[in-house]
């Protein structure tokens, strides 16, 4: 796809730029929620154990040096350290850990700032129950620089195209009947977030006691249902809508767009069966619609409210639309319970672009391809203005720099500020502040001299919010809709035990001013929201807002 690779290049940028005497390293920091205290019981031996091994992997150097298999490390010991019944029992299996992993050589790494503790902090070690001897190894261990490549750290896989965490077996393992392999998916998962997120700072809840909290859902998750909800409130804890995981949190695209939230009603937007457009939800089956959306928060990973309830919409589109159930609406004041059975849904696709009327021209870019480009701004060469829809899911497969050498006067524009691993110390963040990107000199055009409207959505994430930003920056661009999703930058996704993955947003992205735009998104120039008249009428709310907009003089 051309935006993932798009988006590949200029990540390889970030990753191997050299820092010079006369451009010194700036640091991104930013205050965490740190828990400190750990005195022993039975949580806190796993959330200690959690978090040596988790350090050593990253930071001792005959382990990132891939000179063992730090996997088995944690295996062998898991289960003398979950029976243990005193913290000498479990400093002494640690210690153990630490003499596996050898003899090092250490030297004192000068360009360590201590405040850098904002984003990784040790103080854990102090407030532990750990002794002495091991406190100050930690920490010796933990002022390293690391060599890159380090074994277990963040790379690309050029085949792939994507950043991971390397050398991360998935086991094709029952992880279900097996608690050891459950706690390395923990802790494996917590140990890549916690080093390698710039956006922990930004989580409702501390990472630190999300650990705690997750110890005992993840021993007693012994089935599938079990695992996979202690999976998905850990990925919802996020607070991140790159927050995948692949065996779940997946509905059929069919059932994106066909319900909406209007005042705090679920209603239905595009009617099907038996359902009309307009009709309110208030039952399925049984159950109330209020406790059904608050079930599936708990479960949703999402950067903000309003992409977490466009998400829950489509699970509960999927629960009506596509299942035999019965739904109790409310319609022109009166309950009604209907039956509904699974609907075939047509995917109706709209052409490329269009005229809406002689002066306006309308362009779905997630139909856009790059051979279309030039034949848009040709068609569209005397519209006063072209609405380009940012809202809807699909490969965004055009040339991005192509579309923007007709949307751009400039020659060089602006990307948003961005923040990036350093990966000679994992858990620290590196600005560049310098992004830019430049029209290449083989792509030839004329600039648009009309008027650029972006439609936006809570469903605008990622990729497509991306580029309302550099619309809005660049192009002054008008954009109409809603906030964006709020989850940007590079996706990461971590191999996991059990044939298994999860995503995070692995980068920072920020406006020019240093507002991050990580559970914020971006904000329309003109806020549209839907009513219940104007769903009951079948309009496109934004799309109208857009055409009056162009239309007002």
């Amino acid at each position: 796809m051309k935006h993932k690779l798009y988006f590949i290049a200029f990540a390889c940028s970030l990753l191997f730029c050299c820092s010079t005497p006369s451009q010194p390293k700036e640091y991104f920091v930013r205050p965490n929620n740190f828990i400190y205290s750990y005195t022993y019981n039975d949580t806190t031996k796993l959330v200690i154990t959690c978090r040596v091994w988790g350090l050593l992997k990253y930071f001792h150097p005959n382990v990132t040096a891939g000179k063992l298999d730090w996997d088995k490390i944690l295996l062998d010991g898991l289960n003398s350290i979950y029976q243990s019944s005193s913290p000498e029992q479990v400093n002494v299996a640690l210690k153990k850990m630490l003499e596996v992993a050898g003899d090092y050589t250490y030297k004192k790494n000068d360009e360590w700032n201590d405040s850098l503790n904002m984003n990784v902090n040790l103080g854990w070690l102090d407030h532990s129950f750990l002794d002495d001897t091991l406190k100050d190894e930690l920490k010796k261990i933990a002022s390293l620089s690391v060599r890159y490549p380090s074994y277990y750290g963040i790379d690309i896989d050029s085949a792939k195209q994507v950043f991971l965490p390397q050398h991360e077996e998935m086991y094709d393992v029952d992880i279900y009947s097996s608690l050891e392999f459950r706690l390395l998916a923990l802790f494996r998962y917590w140990n890549v977030i916690y080093y390698f997120s710039p956006n922990k700072y930004l989580m409702d809840k501390s990472w630190d006691e999300t650990l705690s909290e997750s110890i005992f859902p993840f021993i007693c998750a012994s089935d599938i249902q079990s695992y996979q909800v202690s999976f998905l409130k850990l990925a919802a804890s996020l607070n991140d809508g790159h927050g995948y995981i692949s065996f779940a949190n997946h509905y059929p695209p069919a059932s994106e767009n066909l319900i909406e939230i209007v005042e705090g009603k679920t209603v239905v937007r595009v009617g099907h069966g038996e359902l009309k457009n307009g009709d309110i939800i208030k039952y399925i089956e049984n159950r109330d619609i209020g406790s059904i959306r608050d079930s599936l928060s708990f479960l949703i990973p999402a950067s903000t409210q309003g992409n977490k309830e466009y998400r829950i919409n489509c699970f509960v589109s999927n629960m009506i639309f596509f299942n035999e159930t019965e739904v109790t609406i409310l319609r022109n004041g009166q309950d009604l319970k209907v039956n509904m059975y699974p609907v075939l849904i047509e995917n109706k696709r709209s052409r490329v672009f269009k005229r809406i009327s002689n002066d306006i021209g309308y362009v779905d870019l997630s139909r856009l391809t790059t051979e279309k480009i030039d034949s848009v701004f040709s068609t569209f060469s005397d519209a006063s203005g072209i609405i380009f829809d940012l809202r809807k899911t699909g490969q965004y497969r055009y040339n991005v720099r192509q579309l923007e050498c007709y949307l751009s006067e400039a020659k060089v524009n602006d990307l948003p500020t961005s923040v990036y691993w350093e990966l000679e110390h994992p858990g620290t963040f590196l600005w560049n502040r310098n992004t830019s990107f430049s029209i290449p000199n083989n792509i030839k055009c004329s600039p648009y001299q009309g008027k650029v409207i972006y439609l936006i959505n809570e469903s605008t994430q990622s990729f497509t919010e991306t580029q309302a930003w550099i619309g809005q920056a660049n192009f002054n661009a008008t954009l109409i809709g809603r906030s964006t999703s709020g989850a940007l930058g590079q996706v990461v996704w971590i191999p996991l035990p059990g044939n298994h993955r999860a995503a995070f947003s692995g980068f920072g992205l920020f406006s020019l001013d240093g507002t991050a735009l990580q559970r914020r998104g971006i904000e329309p120039d003109i806020e549209v929201h839907p009513t219940l008249e104007s769903i009951k009428a079948g309009e496109d709310e934004i799309l109208e807002s857009a055409i009056k907009y162009l239309t007002k003089d």
